[in-house]
């Protein structure tokens, strides 16, 4: 018996494909309140809460980091609060024009300078 299957009662298939089923759920929430005009930290706190996360969770995909990026009612309290969780999303490029989230956010009507600095410092690689 595998230390998966003793620790979780699962074959160690069935605890992949759950965990998978899992960070997929998590990034599809994510990623509709990140695009979504209600966005707000208070949104992205309950989802965490609800998730029961802890900084830098395992996530395949930072879509919803980009997404928040590039949304317009976006603020620098949001980013601080996706960084402080998802510190490896400011780094992430997409799978297709590989740009990483400080692209999406030089495009963005209304953003700060302070965002800016907040995702080159959480990314320096990415100027």
């Amino acid at each position: 018996m595998s230390e998966i299957e003793a620790s979780t009662g699962l074959s160690a298939e069935s605890f992949f494909n759950l965990m998978m089923d899992e960070s997929f759920g998590l990034s599809d929430e994510l990623f509709q309140c990140c695009k979504s005009d209600n966005i707000s930290e208070e949104g992205l706190r309950e989802i965490v809460e609800r998730h029961q996360l802890t900084p830098n969770p395992h996530v395949d995909c930072y879509q919803f980091f980009r997404e928040a990026c590039a949304n317009e009612r976006v603020d620098e309290s949001i980013i601080q609060c996706l960084l402080e969780y998802f510190p490896d999303a400011a780094s992430a490029t997409d799978d297709v024009c590989e740009q990483v989230a400080l692209h999406y956010a030089c495009g963005t009507k209304n953003m700060t300078l302070n965002i800016i600095r907040l995702l080159i410092d959480a990314a320096p690689d990415s100027v």
